[in-house]
């Protein structure tokens, strides 16, 4: 086995405990906490800023947090190159945790492979949250052209309130800190290699997916627009939306409200 990821030192982590497991013969890491209905949540494309969202689950919920392969504290795997294999190790993981069925909460790449997960395996998901979720092309809300922003840019990019980030932003030069961004970068772009950010089949296999639904969005979202809700919604049966004004694309992250949301859905 290779060596550990450090993680980032800002995390903060405690209150969780910290499980590592092997599927497929790489190490991935999940952190666990609460009693209660299982709750999974999958990341987006970085690790980097923090968990705290998901302190007001713990109460009535067992709180799942993986790291993708190749993000955070999980080993890389170089089986998976595409969203349709992380897909599938997360249904490994569950196996390996026991668990038949969770409800499932996805954000921004990380609601894209929920998505695709709960239309694989309806039998898994009891309900389904995506946060500001990729994936699906609406040319008439098209996203901005990602390689044209400045790395010092993108932070803006994901909140309205750089408040909510800076805790956990470099002051000054940090090696450390780049290099788990160009590590997770890469993971991101093996994930994408085969279809790009948008899955041209996302409609037709959002129709699969049977569980309540709920899509949450900030309307300030830079990355991937809110007009993009109304699209997700007519194409998974039943879909609720909560769209939260002041947030941008990290809307649990930075909405008391959408967090709130969440609460009242999966209660």
């Amino acid at each position: 086995m290779s060596t550990l990821p450090s993680g980032d030192r800002r995390v903060d982590f405690s209150g969780w405990q910290r499980q590592y497991y092997q599927i497929d013969g790489a190490v991935v890491a999940v952190h666990q906490a609460g009693e209660g209905t299982p709750v999974m949540y999958l990341h987006g494309g970085g690790t980097w800023h923090g968990l705290g969202f998901a302190s007001g689950l713990m109460d009535r919920h067992k709180v799942y947090l993986p790291h993708h392969p190749g993000f955070g504290l999980s080993e890389d795997n170089a089986s998976i190159n595409s969203v349709s294999d992380c897909v599938d190790h997360y249904a490994k993981l569950l196996d390996t945790l026991g668990l038949e069925r969770v409800h499932l909460i996805g954000s921004s790449l990380g609601g894209r492979i929920a998505a695709e997960f709960a239309a694989r395996y309806p039998d898994r998901v009891t309900k389904l949250v995506l946060a500001a979720p990729a994936g699906l092309t609406v040319p008439e809300h098209p996203l901005p052209d990602l390689s044209a922003i400045p790395p010092q840019d993108f932070p803006s990019y994901l909140v309205n309130d750089m408040q909510v980030l800076l805790p956990f932003l470099p002051n000054g030069p940090d090696e450390e800190f780049m290099s788990m961004r160009a590590r997770e970068g890469g993971a991101v772009m093996r994930l994408l290699s085969q279809s790009g950010l948008d899955n041209p089949n996302m409609a037709e296999q959002l129709q699969h997916i049977d569980a309540p639904t709920l899509i949450i969005w900030g309307r300030l979202d830079r990355m991937l627009p809110v007009g993009q809700a109304a699209s997700w919604k007519n194409n998974i049966f039943g879909a609720q939306v909560k769209v939260v004004e002041d947030a941008g694309h990290l809307p649990l992250d930075e909405s008391a409200e959408a967090r709130q949301a969440l609460l009242e859905f999966l209660g």
